[in-house]
Formats: structure tokens, sequence, C-alpha cells
């Protein structure tokens, strides 16, 4: 006989499981709330704080940026009295820092000239009180800068934090030459530091260039002189093969186990294919060769035989966009005019014999154009993602055995060619680091005469500048005269001559600041 009995009391343990779902949620939802409300408290008082506090940066009073900062967290309910915060800062729930320590403050860590405040402070905590936690803790942070003038001001700076294979961690200064590192004519503002965030290297005195420079951070090898304002070094600085560092004026001028610096150009747009469309797209000099996304082979710049493309020797090119770039032969002196410069894919490949330079030219008006170029190398992102090999970002190579002189371009010469490029003056080359492949590296060899200006921006990429064995510096013949900020991956500058790298603002990619960065 079937039984009439039913399963009871099953509804009683879902509803009660449930609940105890539903509170916890709700728990989640309110410490979450809390959370959320307490920080945009901390950012109303951290902005500001941040702002007011940048002021005194230029004069290094950390007493006055802590007052500025305290000030605005009172005016938001945080740290009543002078005493609390005092206390604050004492325990770290208010941090003032200039240059910016924390991780917090993104790509501006590590970078002088501007200030970071950071505010921490409680809540209670609902779901938090089930593992023992009854607050819940929030850090907010906000980072300003009172600045007119370069992107940053150091000279040299490798952003690579990798001490493995294949940068092995070390930006090196080798070959038996001085280079040294000044200020320019007329400049007083500090500036032309060595940055190095590679954590490898021994330290045995953080202030002094000592151990094994194959395994260091920085590296002064080969008989090589550096010679600059100041050295900030997160791992070893270290010599060999009787490599020597020294100050460019006052000691000690090395800190080791520094604050990693921030790619100071991280936020910048990428020239391409923003202005895609307002740059023309030029003719290579053989008519055959189609500079288009539908053919991926380079411009071939030869003066030679009966086949060259520029018979003469001298190659004569117009800014613009270059699809799958160029292929310079030997003997072959190529000449760029004013302007811009992308190179959708392939890069530059020059063969030795050959020589580089840029001309003046004259506007539409008939005024005269200074002699001066900005180069974008990135990838044609479709091509290359199709598998064309030349679609893809080469490699920037020169080999000049003629003079090498090349300048950015400046806010007259963007104005004369194209205002659509003004934004991008005093970039001389960008090695792109966002493409589809492996960002390529940037070589440049000079036997004569190296004269260059402007910032070298390659994040992802290490940069290389051979100078000759024979030079004055930026006097004189032959010159060996760098008035050029390098900001990548990794660097190595080599030569057995006297290489002046002259700190010049006004040669340099301005990115003007004032107020709230981050």
């Amino acid at each position: 006989m079937p039984s009439d009995r039913q399963p009871r009391g099953q509804i009683l343990i879902v509803a009660a499981a449930a609940m105890v779902v539903l509170i916890a949620i709700g728990a989640i939802v309110m410490d979450l709330g809390m959370s959320w409300l307490l920080r945009r408290q901390e950012q109303n008082a951290a902005d500001p704080g941040a702002v007011a506090a940048a002021q005194w940066v230029p004069s290094g009073n950390q007493g006055q940026m802590e007052a500025e900062a305290c000030f605005y967290a009172q005016q938001n309910g945080f740290f009543v009295g002078d005493a609390n915060c005092g206390a604050a800062l004492a325990s770290g729930d208010l941090d003032v820092n200039s240059p910016p320590t924390s991780p917090m403050s993104g790509d501006f860590r590590g970078r002088p000239g501007y200030v970071e405040v950071i505010i921490r402070d409680t809540h209670p905590s609902f779901f938090g009180q089930f593992f023992g936690r009854p607050v819940g803790e929030v850090a907010t942070a906000a980072v300003a800068v009172l600045h007119l003038g370069p992107s940053n001001t150091s000279s040299l700076v490798a952003l690579g934090e990798s001490c493995s294979p294949p940068d092995d961690g070390d930006s090196t200064v080798t070959g038996g030459g001085t280079l040294t590192i000044h200020p320019a004519t007329g400049v007083t503002a500090p500036g032309g530091f060595v940055n190095v965030n590679a954590p490898c290297g021994n330290i045995r005195n953080p202030q002094v260039c000592d151990g094994n420079g194959n395994s260091s951070a920085l590296a002064i090898t080969g008989g090589a002189t550096l010679i600059a304002p100041h050295f900030f070094v997160v791992g070893g600085c270290g010599t060999g093969g009787g490599g020597s560092l020294s100050c460019y004026a006052t000691s000690p001028c090395l800190d080791e186990q520094t604050i990693p610096m921030g790619d100071p150009l991280a936020g910048l747009s990428e020239p391409w294919p923003y202005l895609q469309g307002a740059l023309p797209v030029p003719t290579c000099p053989d008519p055959s060769e189609i500079n288009s996304p539908a053919d991926d082979r380079p411009c071939n710049l030869t003066g030679q035989g009966g086949n060259a493309t520029c018979p003469t020797g001298t190659c004569t090119m117009n800014p613009g966009v270059y699809y799958a770039g160029w292929d310079i032969g030997s003997n072959v002196a190529v000449v760029m005019k004013p302007g811009m410069y992308v190179f959708a894919g392939g890069g530059i490949r020059m063969n030795a014999g050959s020589s580089l330079t840029s001309i003046a030219d004259v506007d539409g008006g008939g005024n005269p154009i200074e002699a001066r170029v900005t180069i974008f190398s990135t990838d044609h992102t479709p091509g290359c993602e199709a598998g064309q090999a030349n679609f893809c970002e080469g490699p920037i190579r020169v080999n000049s055995s003629g003079p090498l002189n090349m300048k950015a371009t400046n806010a007259t010469t963007c104005g004369q060619v194209s205002t659509f490029i003004c934004p991008w003056k005093g970039i001389l080359l960008w090695q792109d680091g966002s493409v589809v492949g492996t960002p390529q590296e940037v070589v440049i060899n000079g036997q004569s005469d190296l004269i260059l200006a402007g910032t070298i921006y390659g994040p992802e990429s290490k940069v290389t500048i051979n100078g000759g064995n024979s030079s004055t510096g930026c006097t004189g013949s032959p010159q060996l005269c760098l008035a050029i900020q390098i900001i990548a991956r990794q660097w190595v500058i080599a030569g057995g001559a006297i290489i002046d790298m002259p700190y010049d603002p006004s040669e340099l990619y301005q990115l003007p600041q004032r107020g709230l960065v981050h």
C-alpha cells in the first residue's frame, strides 16, 4: 500500500541557508559601499592637498608640503587638530612624498618634481567581522606637479626592471671614451640626471660605483668614463676594465637602492594612426614600389649600377607615412626634408658607407624651414597580423660613415610644415612599444660627425649609440654632440672619443604640467 507520508522541514533548511547567503551579500555590499564613500572622501582631501603641496616642491620644503596636505585633510574631516595631524604623519596615515614613492602613484613613481599625498583611514566592517577584521582599511593617493619644463629632468632613463636575458639588466657606457652630461650654455635649472631601474648588481657602498661592471644595473666598462650631475640606480653601479664614474658638480652624486622611475611619457598619445589622413603618403624613389598598405615592399634607396633608384647617389626624402620602411643601400647619401616621418612597419635599415641627415627646406611662401625631423616607428597592424613581415615594426639601424646630423622638430618647424604634428615637437625618434610583435631595437652608428638633438623614446626597446673614435665633443671637428634625452628599456653608449651630452630642455620633448596629474 503506497505511503502518504511526505518529507517535511526541507524548506526551513533551504530558507536558513538562503538567509545566510543574503546576509553575507548584504554585508559585502555595505562594506563595499562604505569603502567607496571613504575613498571618495579621502580623494576629496588628497587632490587639493597635493596641488597645494606642489608649490613647495621646487624649494624642497617638506614641512610646508606636509602642512598643506594636513590643512586639506582636516578641511575634509580627517586628523582634526594639530596633534592628530602630527600623529597621522608619524603613523603613515598621512604620507607626503616628493618624489612619489608608492606604487599608487603609477608612472609618476620616483619622478623628481612631483609630490604624492596619501591618506589612509578605516571604517567599520560588517562582513570582515566573520574573519576577525572588524574594520576595513582604505588608502587613496593623489600626485601633483608645478612644472612647465621638459618631460623630466633626466638625460638617460633605463626603464627595464629585469635582470634576466636578453637585457641582463645593465645599461652601459663603454669603449674607452669620456661621456660628459652637463648643463647647456645658459641652463641653470637642475637636470641631466641618469636613472636606471634594474635591481641587479652588488651594493657595497650605496654612494660608490664599485663591483663587477658586467653584472651591474649601471655598468661603466672598457676604459670609459661617465660624468653626470647625479645618478639614481635601483640596483648597483659597477665599473670594469678601467671604467670610472664621477660627478659633474657636487660629490657624492650616486644613489643606489633608489626608487624605480616611472615612464615619464607613458600617457603621451601616439601620432599614428591618429594622424592618418593628415600626413601625406610620399612616393618611393623607385616608382614600381607602391608605398601603400597594398604593397609590403620597402622603399629601396640605392645609388649604384644601372638599377639605382637614386642615380646621383643622393636620395632626397619627403616627410609622411612610409609603409614597410626604408632599405638604404651602400654609399648612398639620404637627406630628409623637415617634418614627421612615420614608418608603418619595416623601420630603417642602412648599409655601410651611406649617410643620413636632414636638410633645410622652404614653405609655400618661400620662407626657410630649419632642418628638423620627428621619426615615429611602429607597425601597420593589419598587415603584420596577416603575417606580412615588412609591415611589422622593424629596427631603426643607422650606420652612417658620413656626417649624421638630426635634430627634433621644434615649435617653429612644426608650424611651418604641419600644425598637426606640433603635439610631438621635441621628439627626435620614437620606437613604439605597443606593437603586434616584439618591439625592435634602435642602433645609431656614426663614424664622423654625430650631432643629435631631441628625445629618443623607446620604452620597450634597447637603444644603442656608437660614436667614432675621434671627437672634440660639441666644438671643433669631428663632433660627437648629443643634446638628447634617451628614455628606453635599456641603453648603451659606446665610443672611444669625447662625447658631450649637454642637458638642454629647449631641445627635448616638453610636457607642460601644472596641478593634479594622477
